[in-house]
């Protein structure tokens, strides 16, 4: 887990942060690629944190917190780049984002705890 958040990470971090955007990308808004790009770093985070032991409603406000921090300082690093700017609104794209991960991977460790498959034979986990 914690390879696929860094490489995620280090993808995300070079995906923001070349000069003047790639080339060919998608013709969707660049609030749609800030909400899905935070909503997987935020529910990467919720899932590293919680599989560190963290346990509770600290996993999701870490995971929140970290995600939304690093969004903002992602949008002022982007200001020195040529072709790009820090805007406001990308990064209340980035925080919709990484609440809508964090939701998620909450939403999805309260349903495998209440289902059956899985953990036959085994205590099920608690969601932390």
């Amino acid at each position: 887990m914690a390879a696929a958040l860094i490489v995620y990470w280090v993808a995300l971090c070079i995906g923001t942060h070349v000069p003047g955007g790639f080339a060919g990308t998608p013709l969707v808004s660049d609030k749609v690629l800030h909400f899905v790009a935070y909503a997987g770093l935020g529910f990467l985070l919720a899932a590293m944190l919680s599989l560190s032991g963290i346990r509770d409603s600290r996993v999701y406000w870490t995971a929140l917190l970290v995600a939304v921090g690093y969004g903002a300082i992602d949008e002022l690093g982007q200001i020195p780049i040529p072709g790009r700017n820090a805007d406001p609104m990308d990064w209340l794209a980035d925080v919709a984002g990484a609440v809508t991960g964090v939701m998620c991977y909450r939403l999805m460790v309260a349903v495998m705890a209440c289902q059956p498959f899985g953990f036959r034979g085994q205590k099920k986990p608690s969601p932390p």
